[in-house]
């Protein structure tokens, strides 16, 4: 790999928070993106980035979930377990979320907006998707380099699908799509930090990364 082909920007697809946890850990930018910290599946990531994010958070469509631990977006099957706040007790209740949706709303539209000021850009980006329960195959990974490509023409980008176990069908992965492994730590969620920085250990990041 050439210094040309390291890359700017590592950005978490999900599933979870120990995505959001181990790359911030790695790069050592905090920086904000649109799928930090929230819990969803590949094709929730897949349908937010294809409908350039204007379904998800609809008014009408949060609810509590999870006995009211979270807040599940029905239009997007996206779970909030940390933007909308209970006023009393634990546990979220209609009315909190009625409540804090403009401001979360207000959110998450910046981060849209900075993730197509990303795409837009000419930073050469590292798409991290973390496939906590194994449940992808090769085809969905390649469907989601498909849409980002589609979405944003021209942008710079590759993407890493870290699973539990290897993959079945590695050989039908397109060229710019890298698997790994990072193997479940069931007491700690920001998973095991030896078995990320193995993950990493192929990955080029330019020194503009680590900021």
């Amino acid at each position: 790999m050439t210094a040309a082909d390291a890359y700017d920007v590592c950005v978490g697809l999900g599933y979870h928070c120990e995505t959001t946890y181990q790359l911030r850990r790695i790069t050592g930018n905090d920086s904000a993106h649109f799928f930090d910290w929230l819990d969803l599946e590949l094709e929730s990531v897949v349908e937010a980035i294809s409908e350039d994010f204007t379904h998800v958070l609809r008014p009408g469509q949060v609810e509590p979930f999870s006995d009211g631990f979270c807040a599940l977006d029905r239009g997007s099957d996206i779970r909030f377990f940390h933007d909308f706040r209970p006023t009393d007790g634990r546990l979220l209740t209609q009315n909190d979320i009625d409540g804090q949706l403009d401001s979360v709303r207000a959110k998450f539209t910046a981060l849209a907006e900075r993730w197509r000021a990303l795409a837009a850009s000419p930073a050469h980006v590292l798409y991290v998707h973390h496939d906590a329960f194994d449940e992808s195959t090769a085809r969905d990974l390649n469907r989601l380099r498909q849409v980002i490509a589609t979405a944003h023409p021209g942008q710079r980008f590759s993407l890493l699908w870290l699973r539990r176990t290897p993959p079945a069908d590695p050989a039908l992965l397109s060229p710019d799509i890298n698997w790994g492994t990072v193997a479940e730590d069931p007491d700690r969620w920001e998973g095991d930090d030896a078995q990320w920085d193995e993950a990493f250990g192929a990955v080029r990041l330019s020194p503009g990364t680590r900021s």
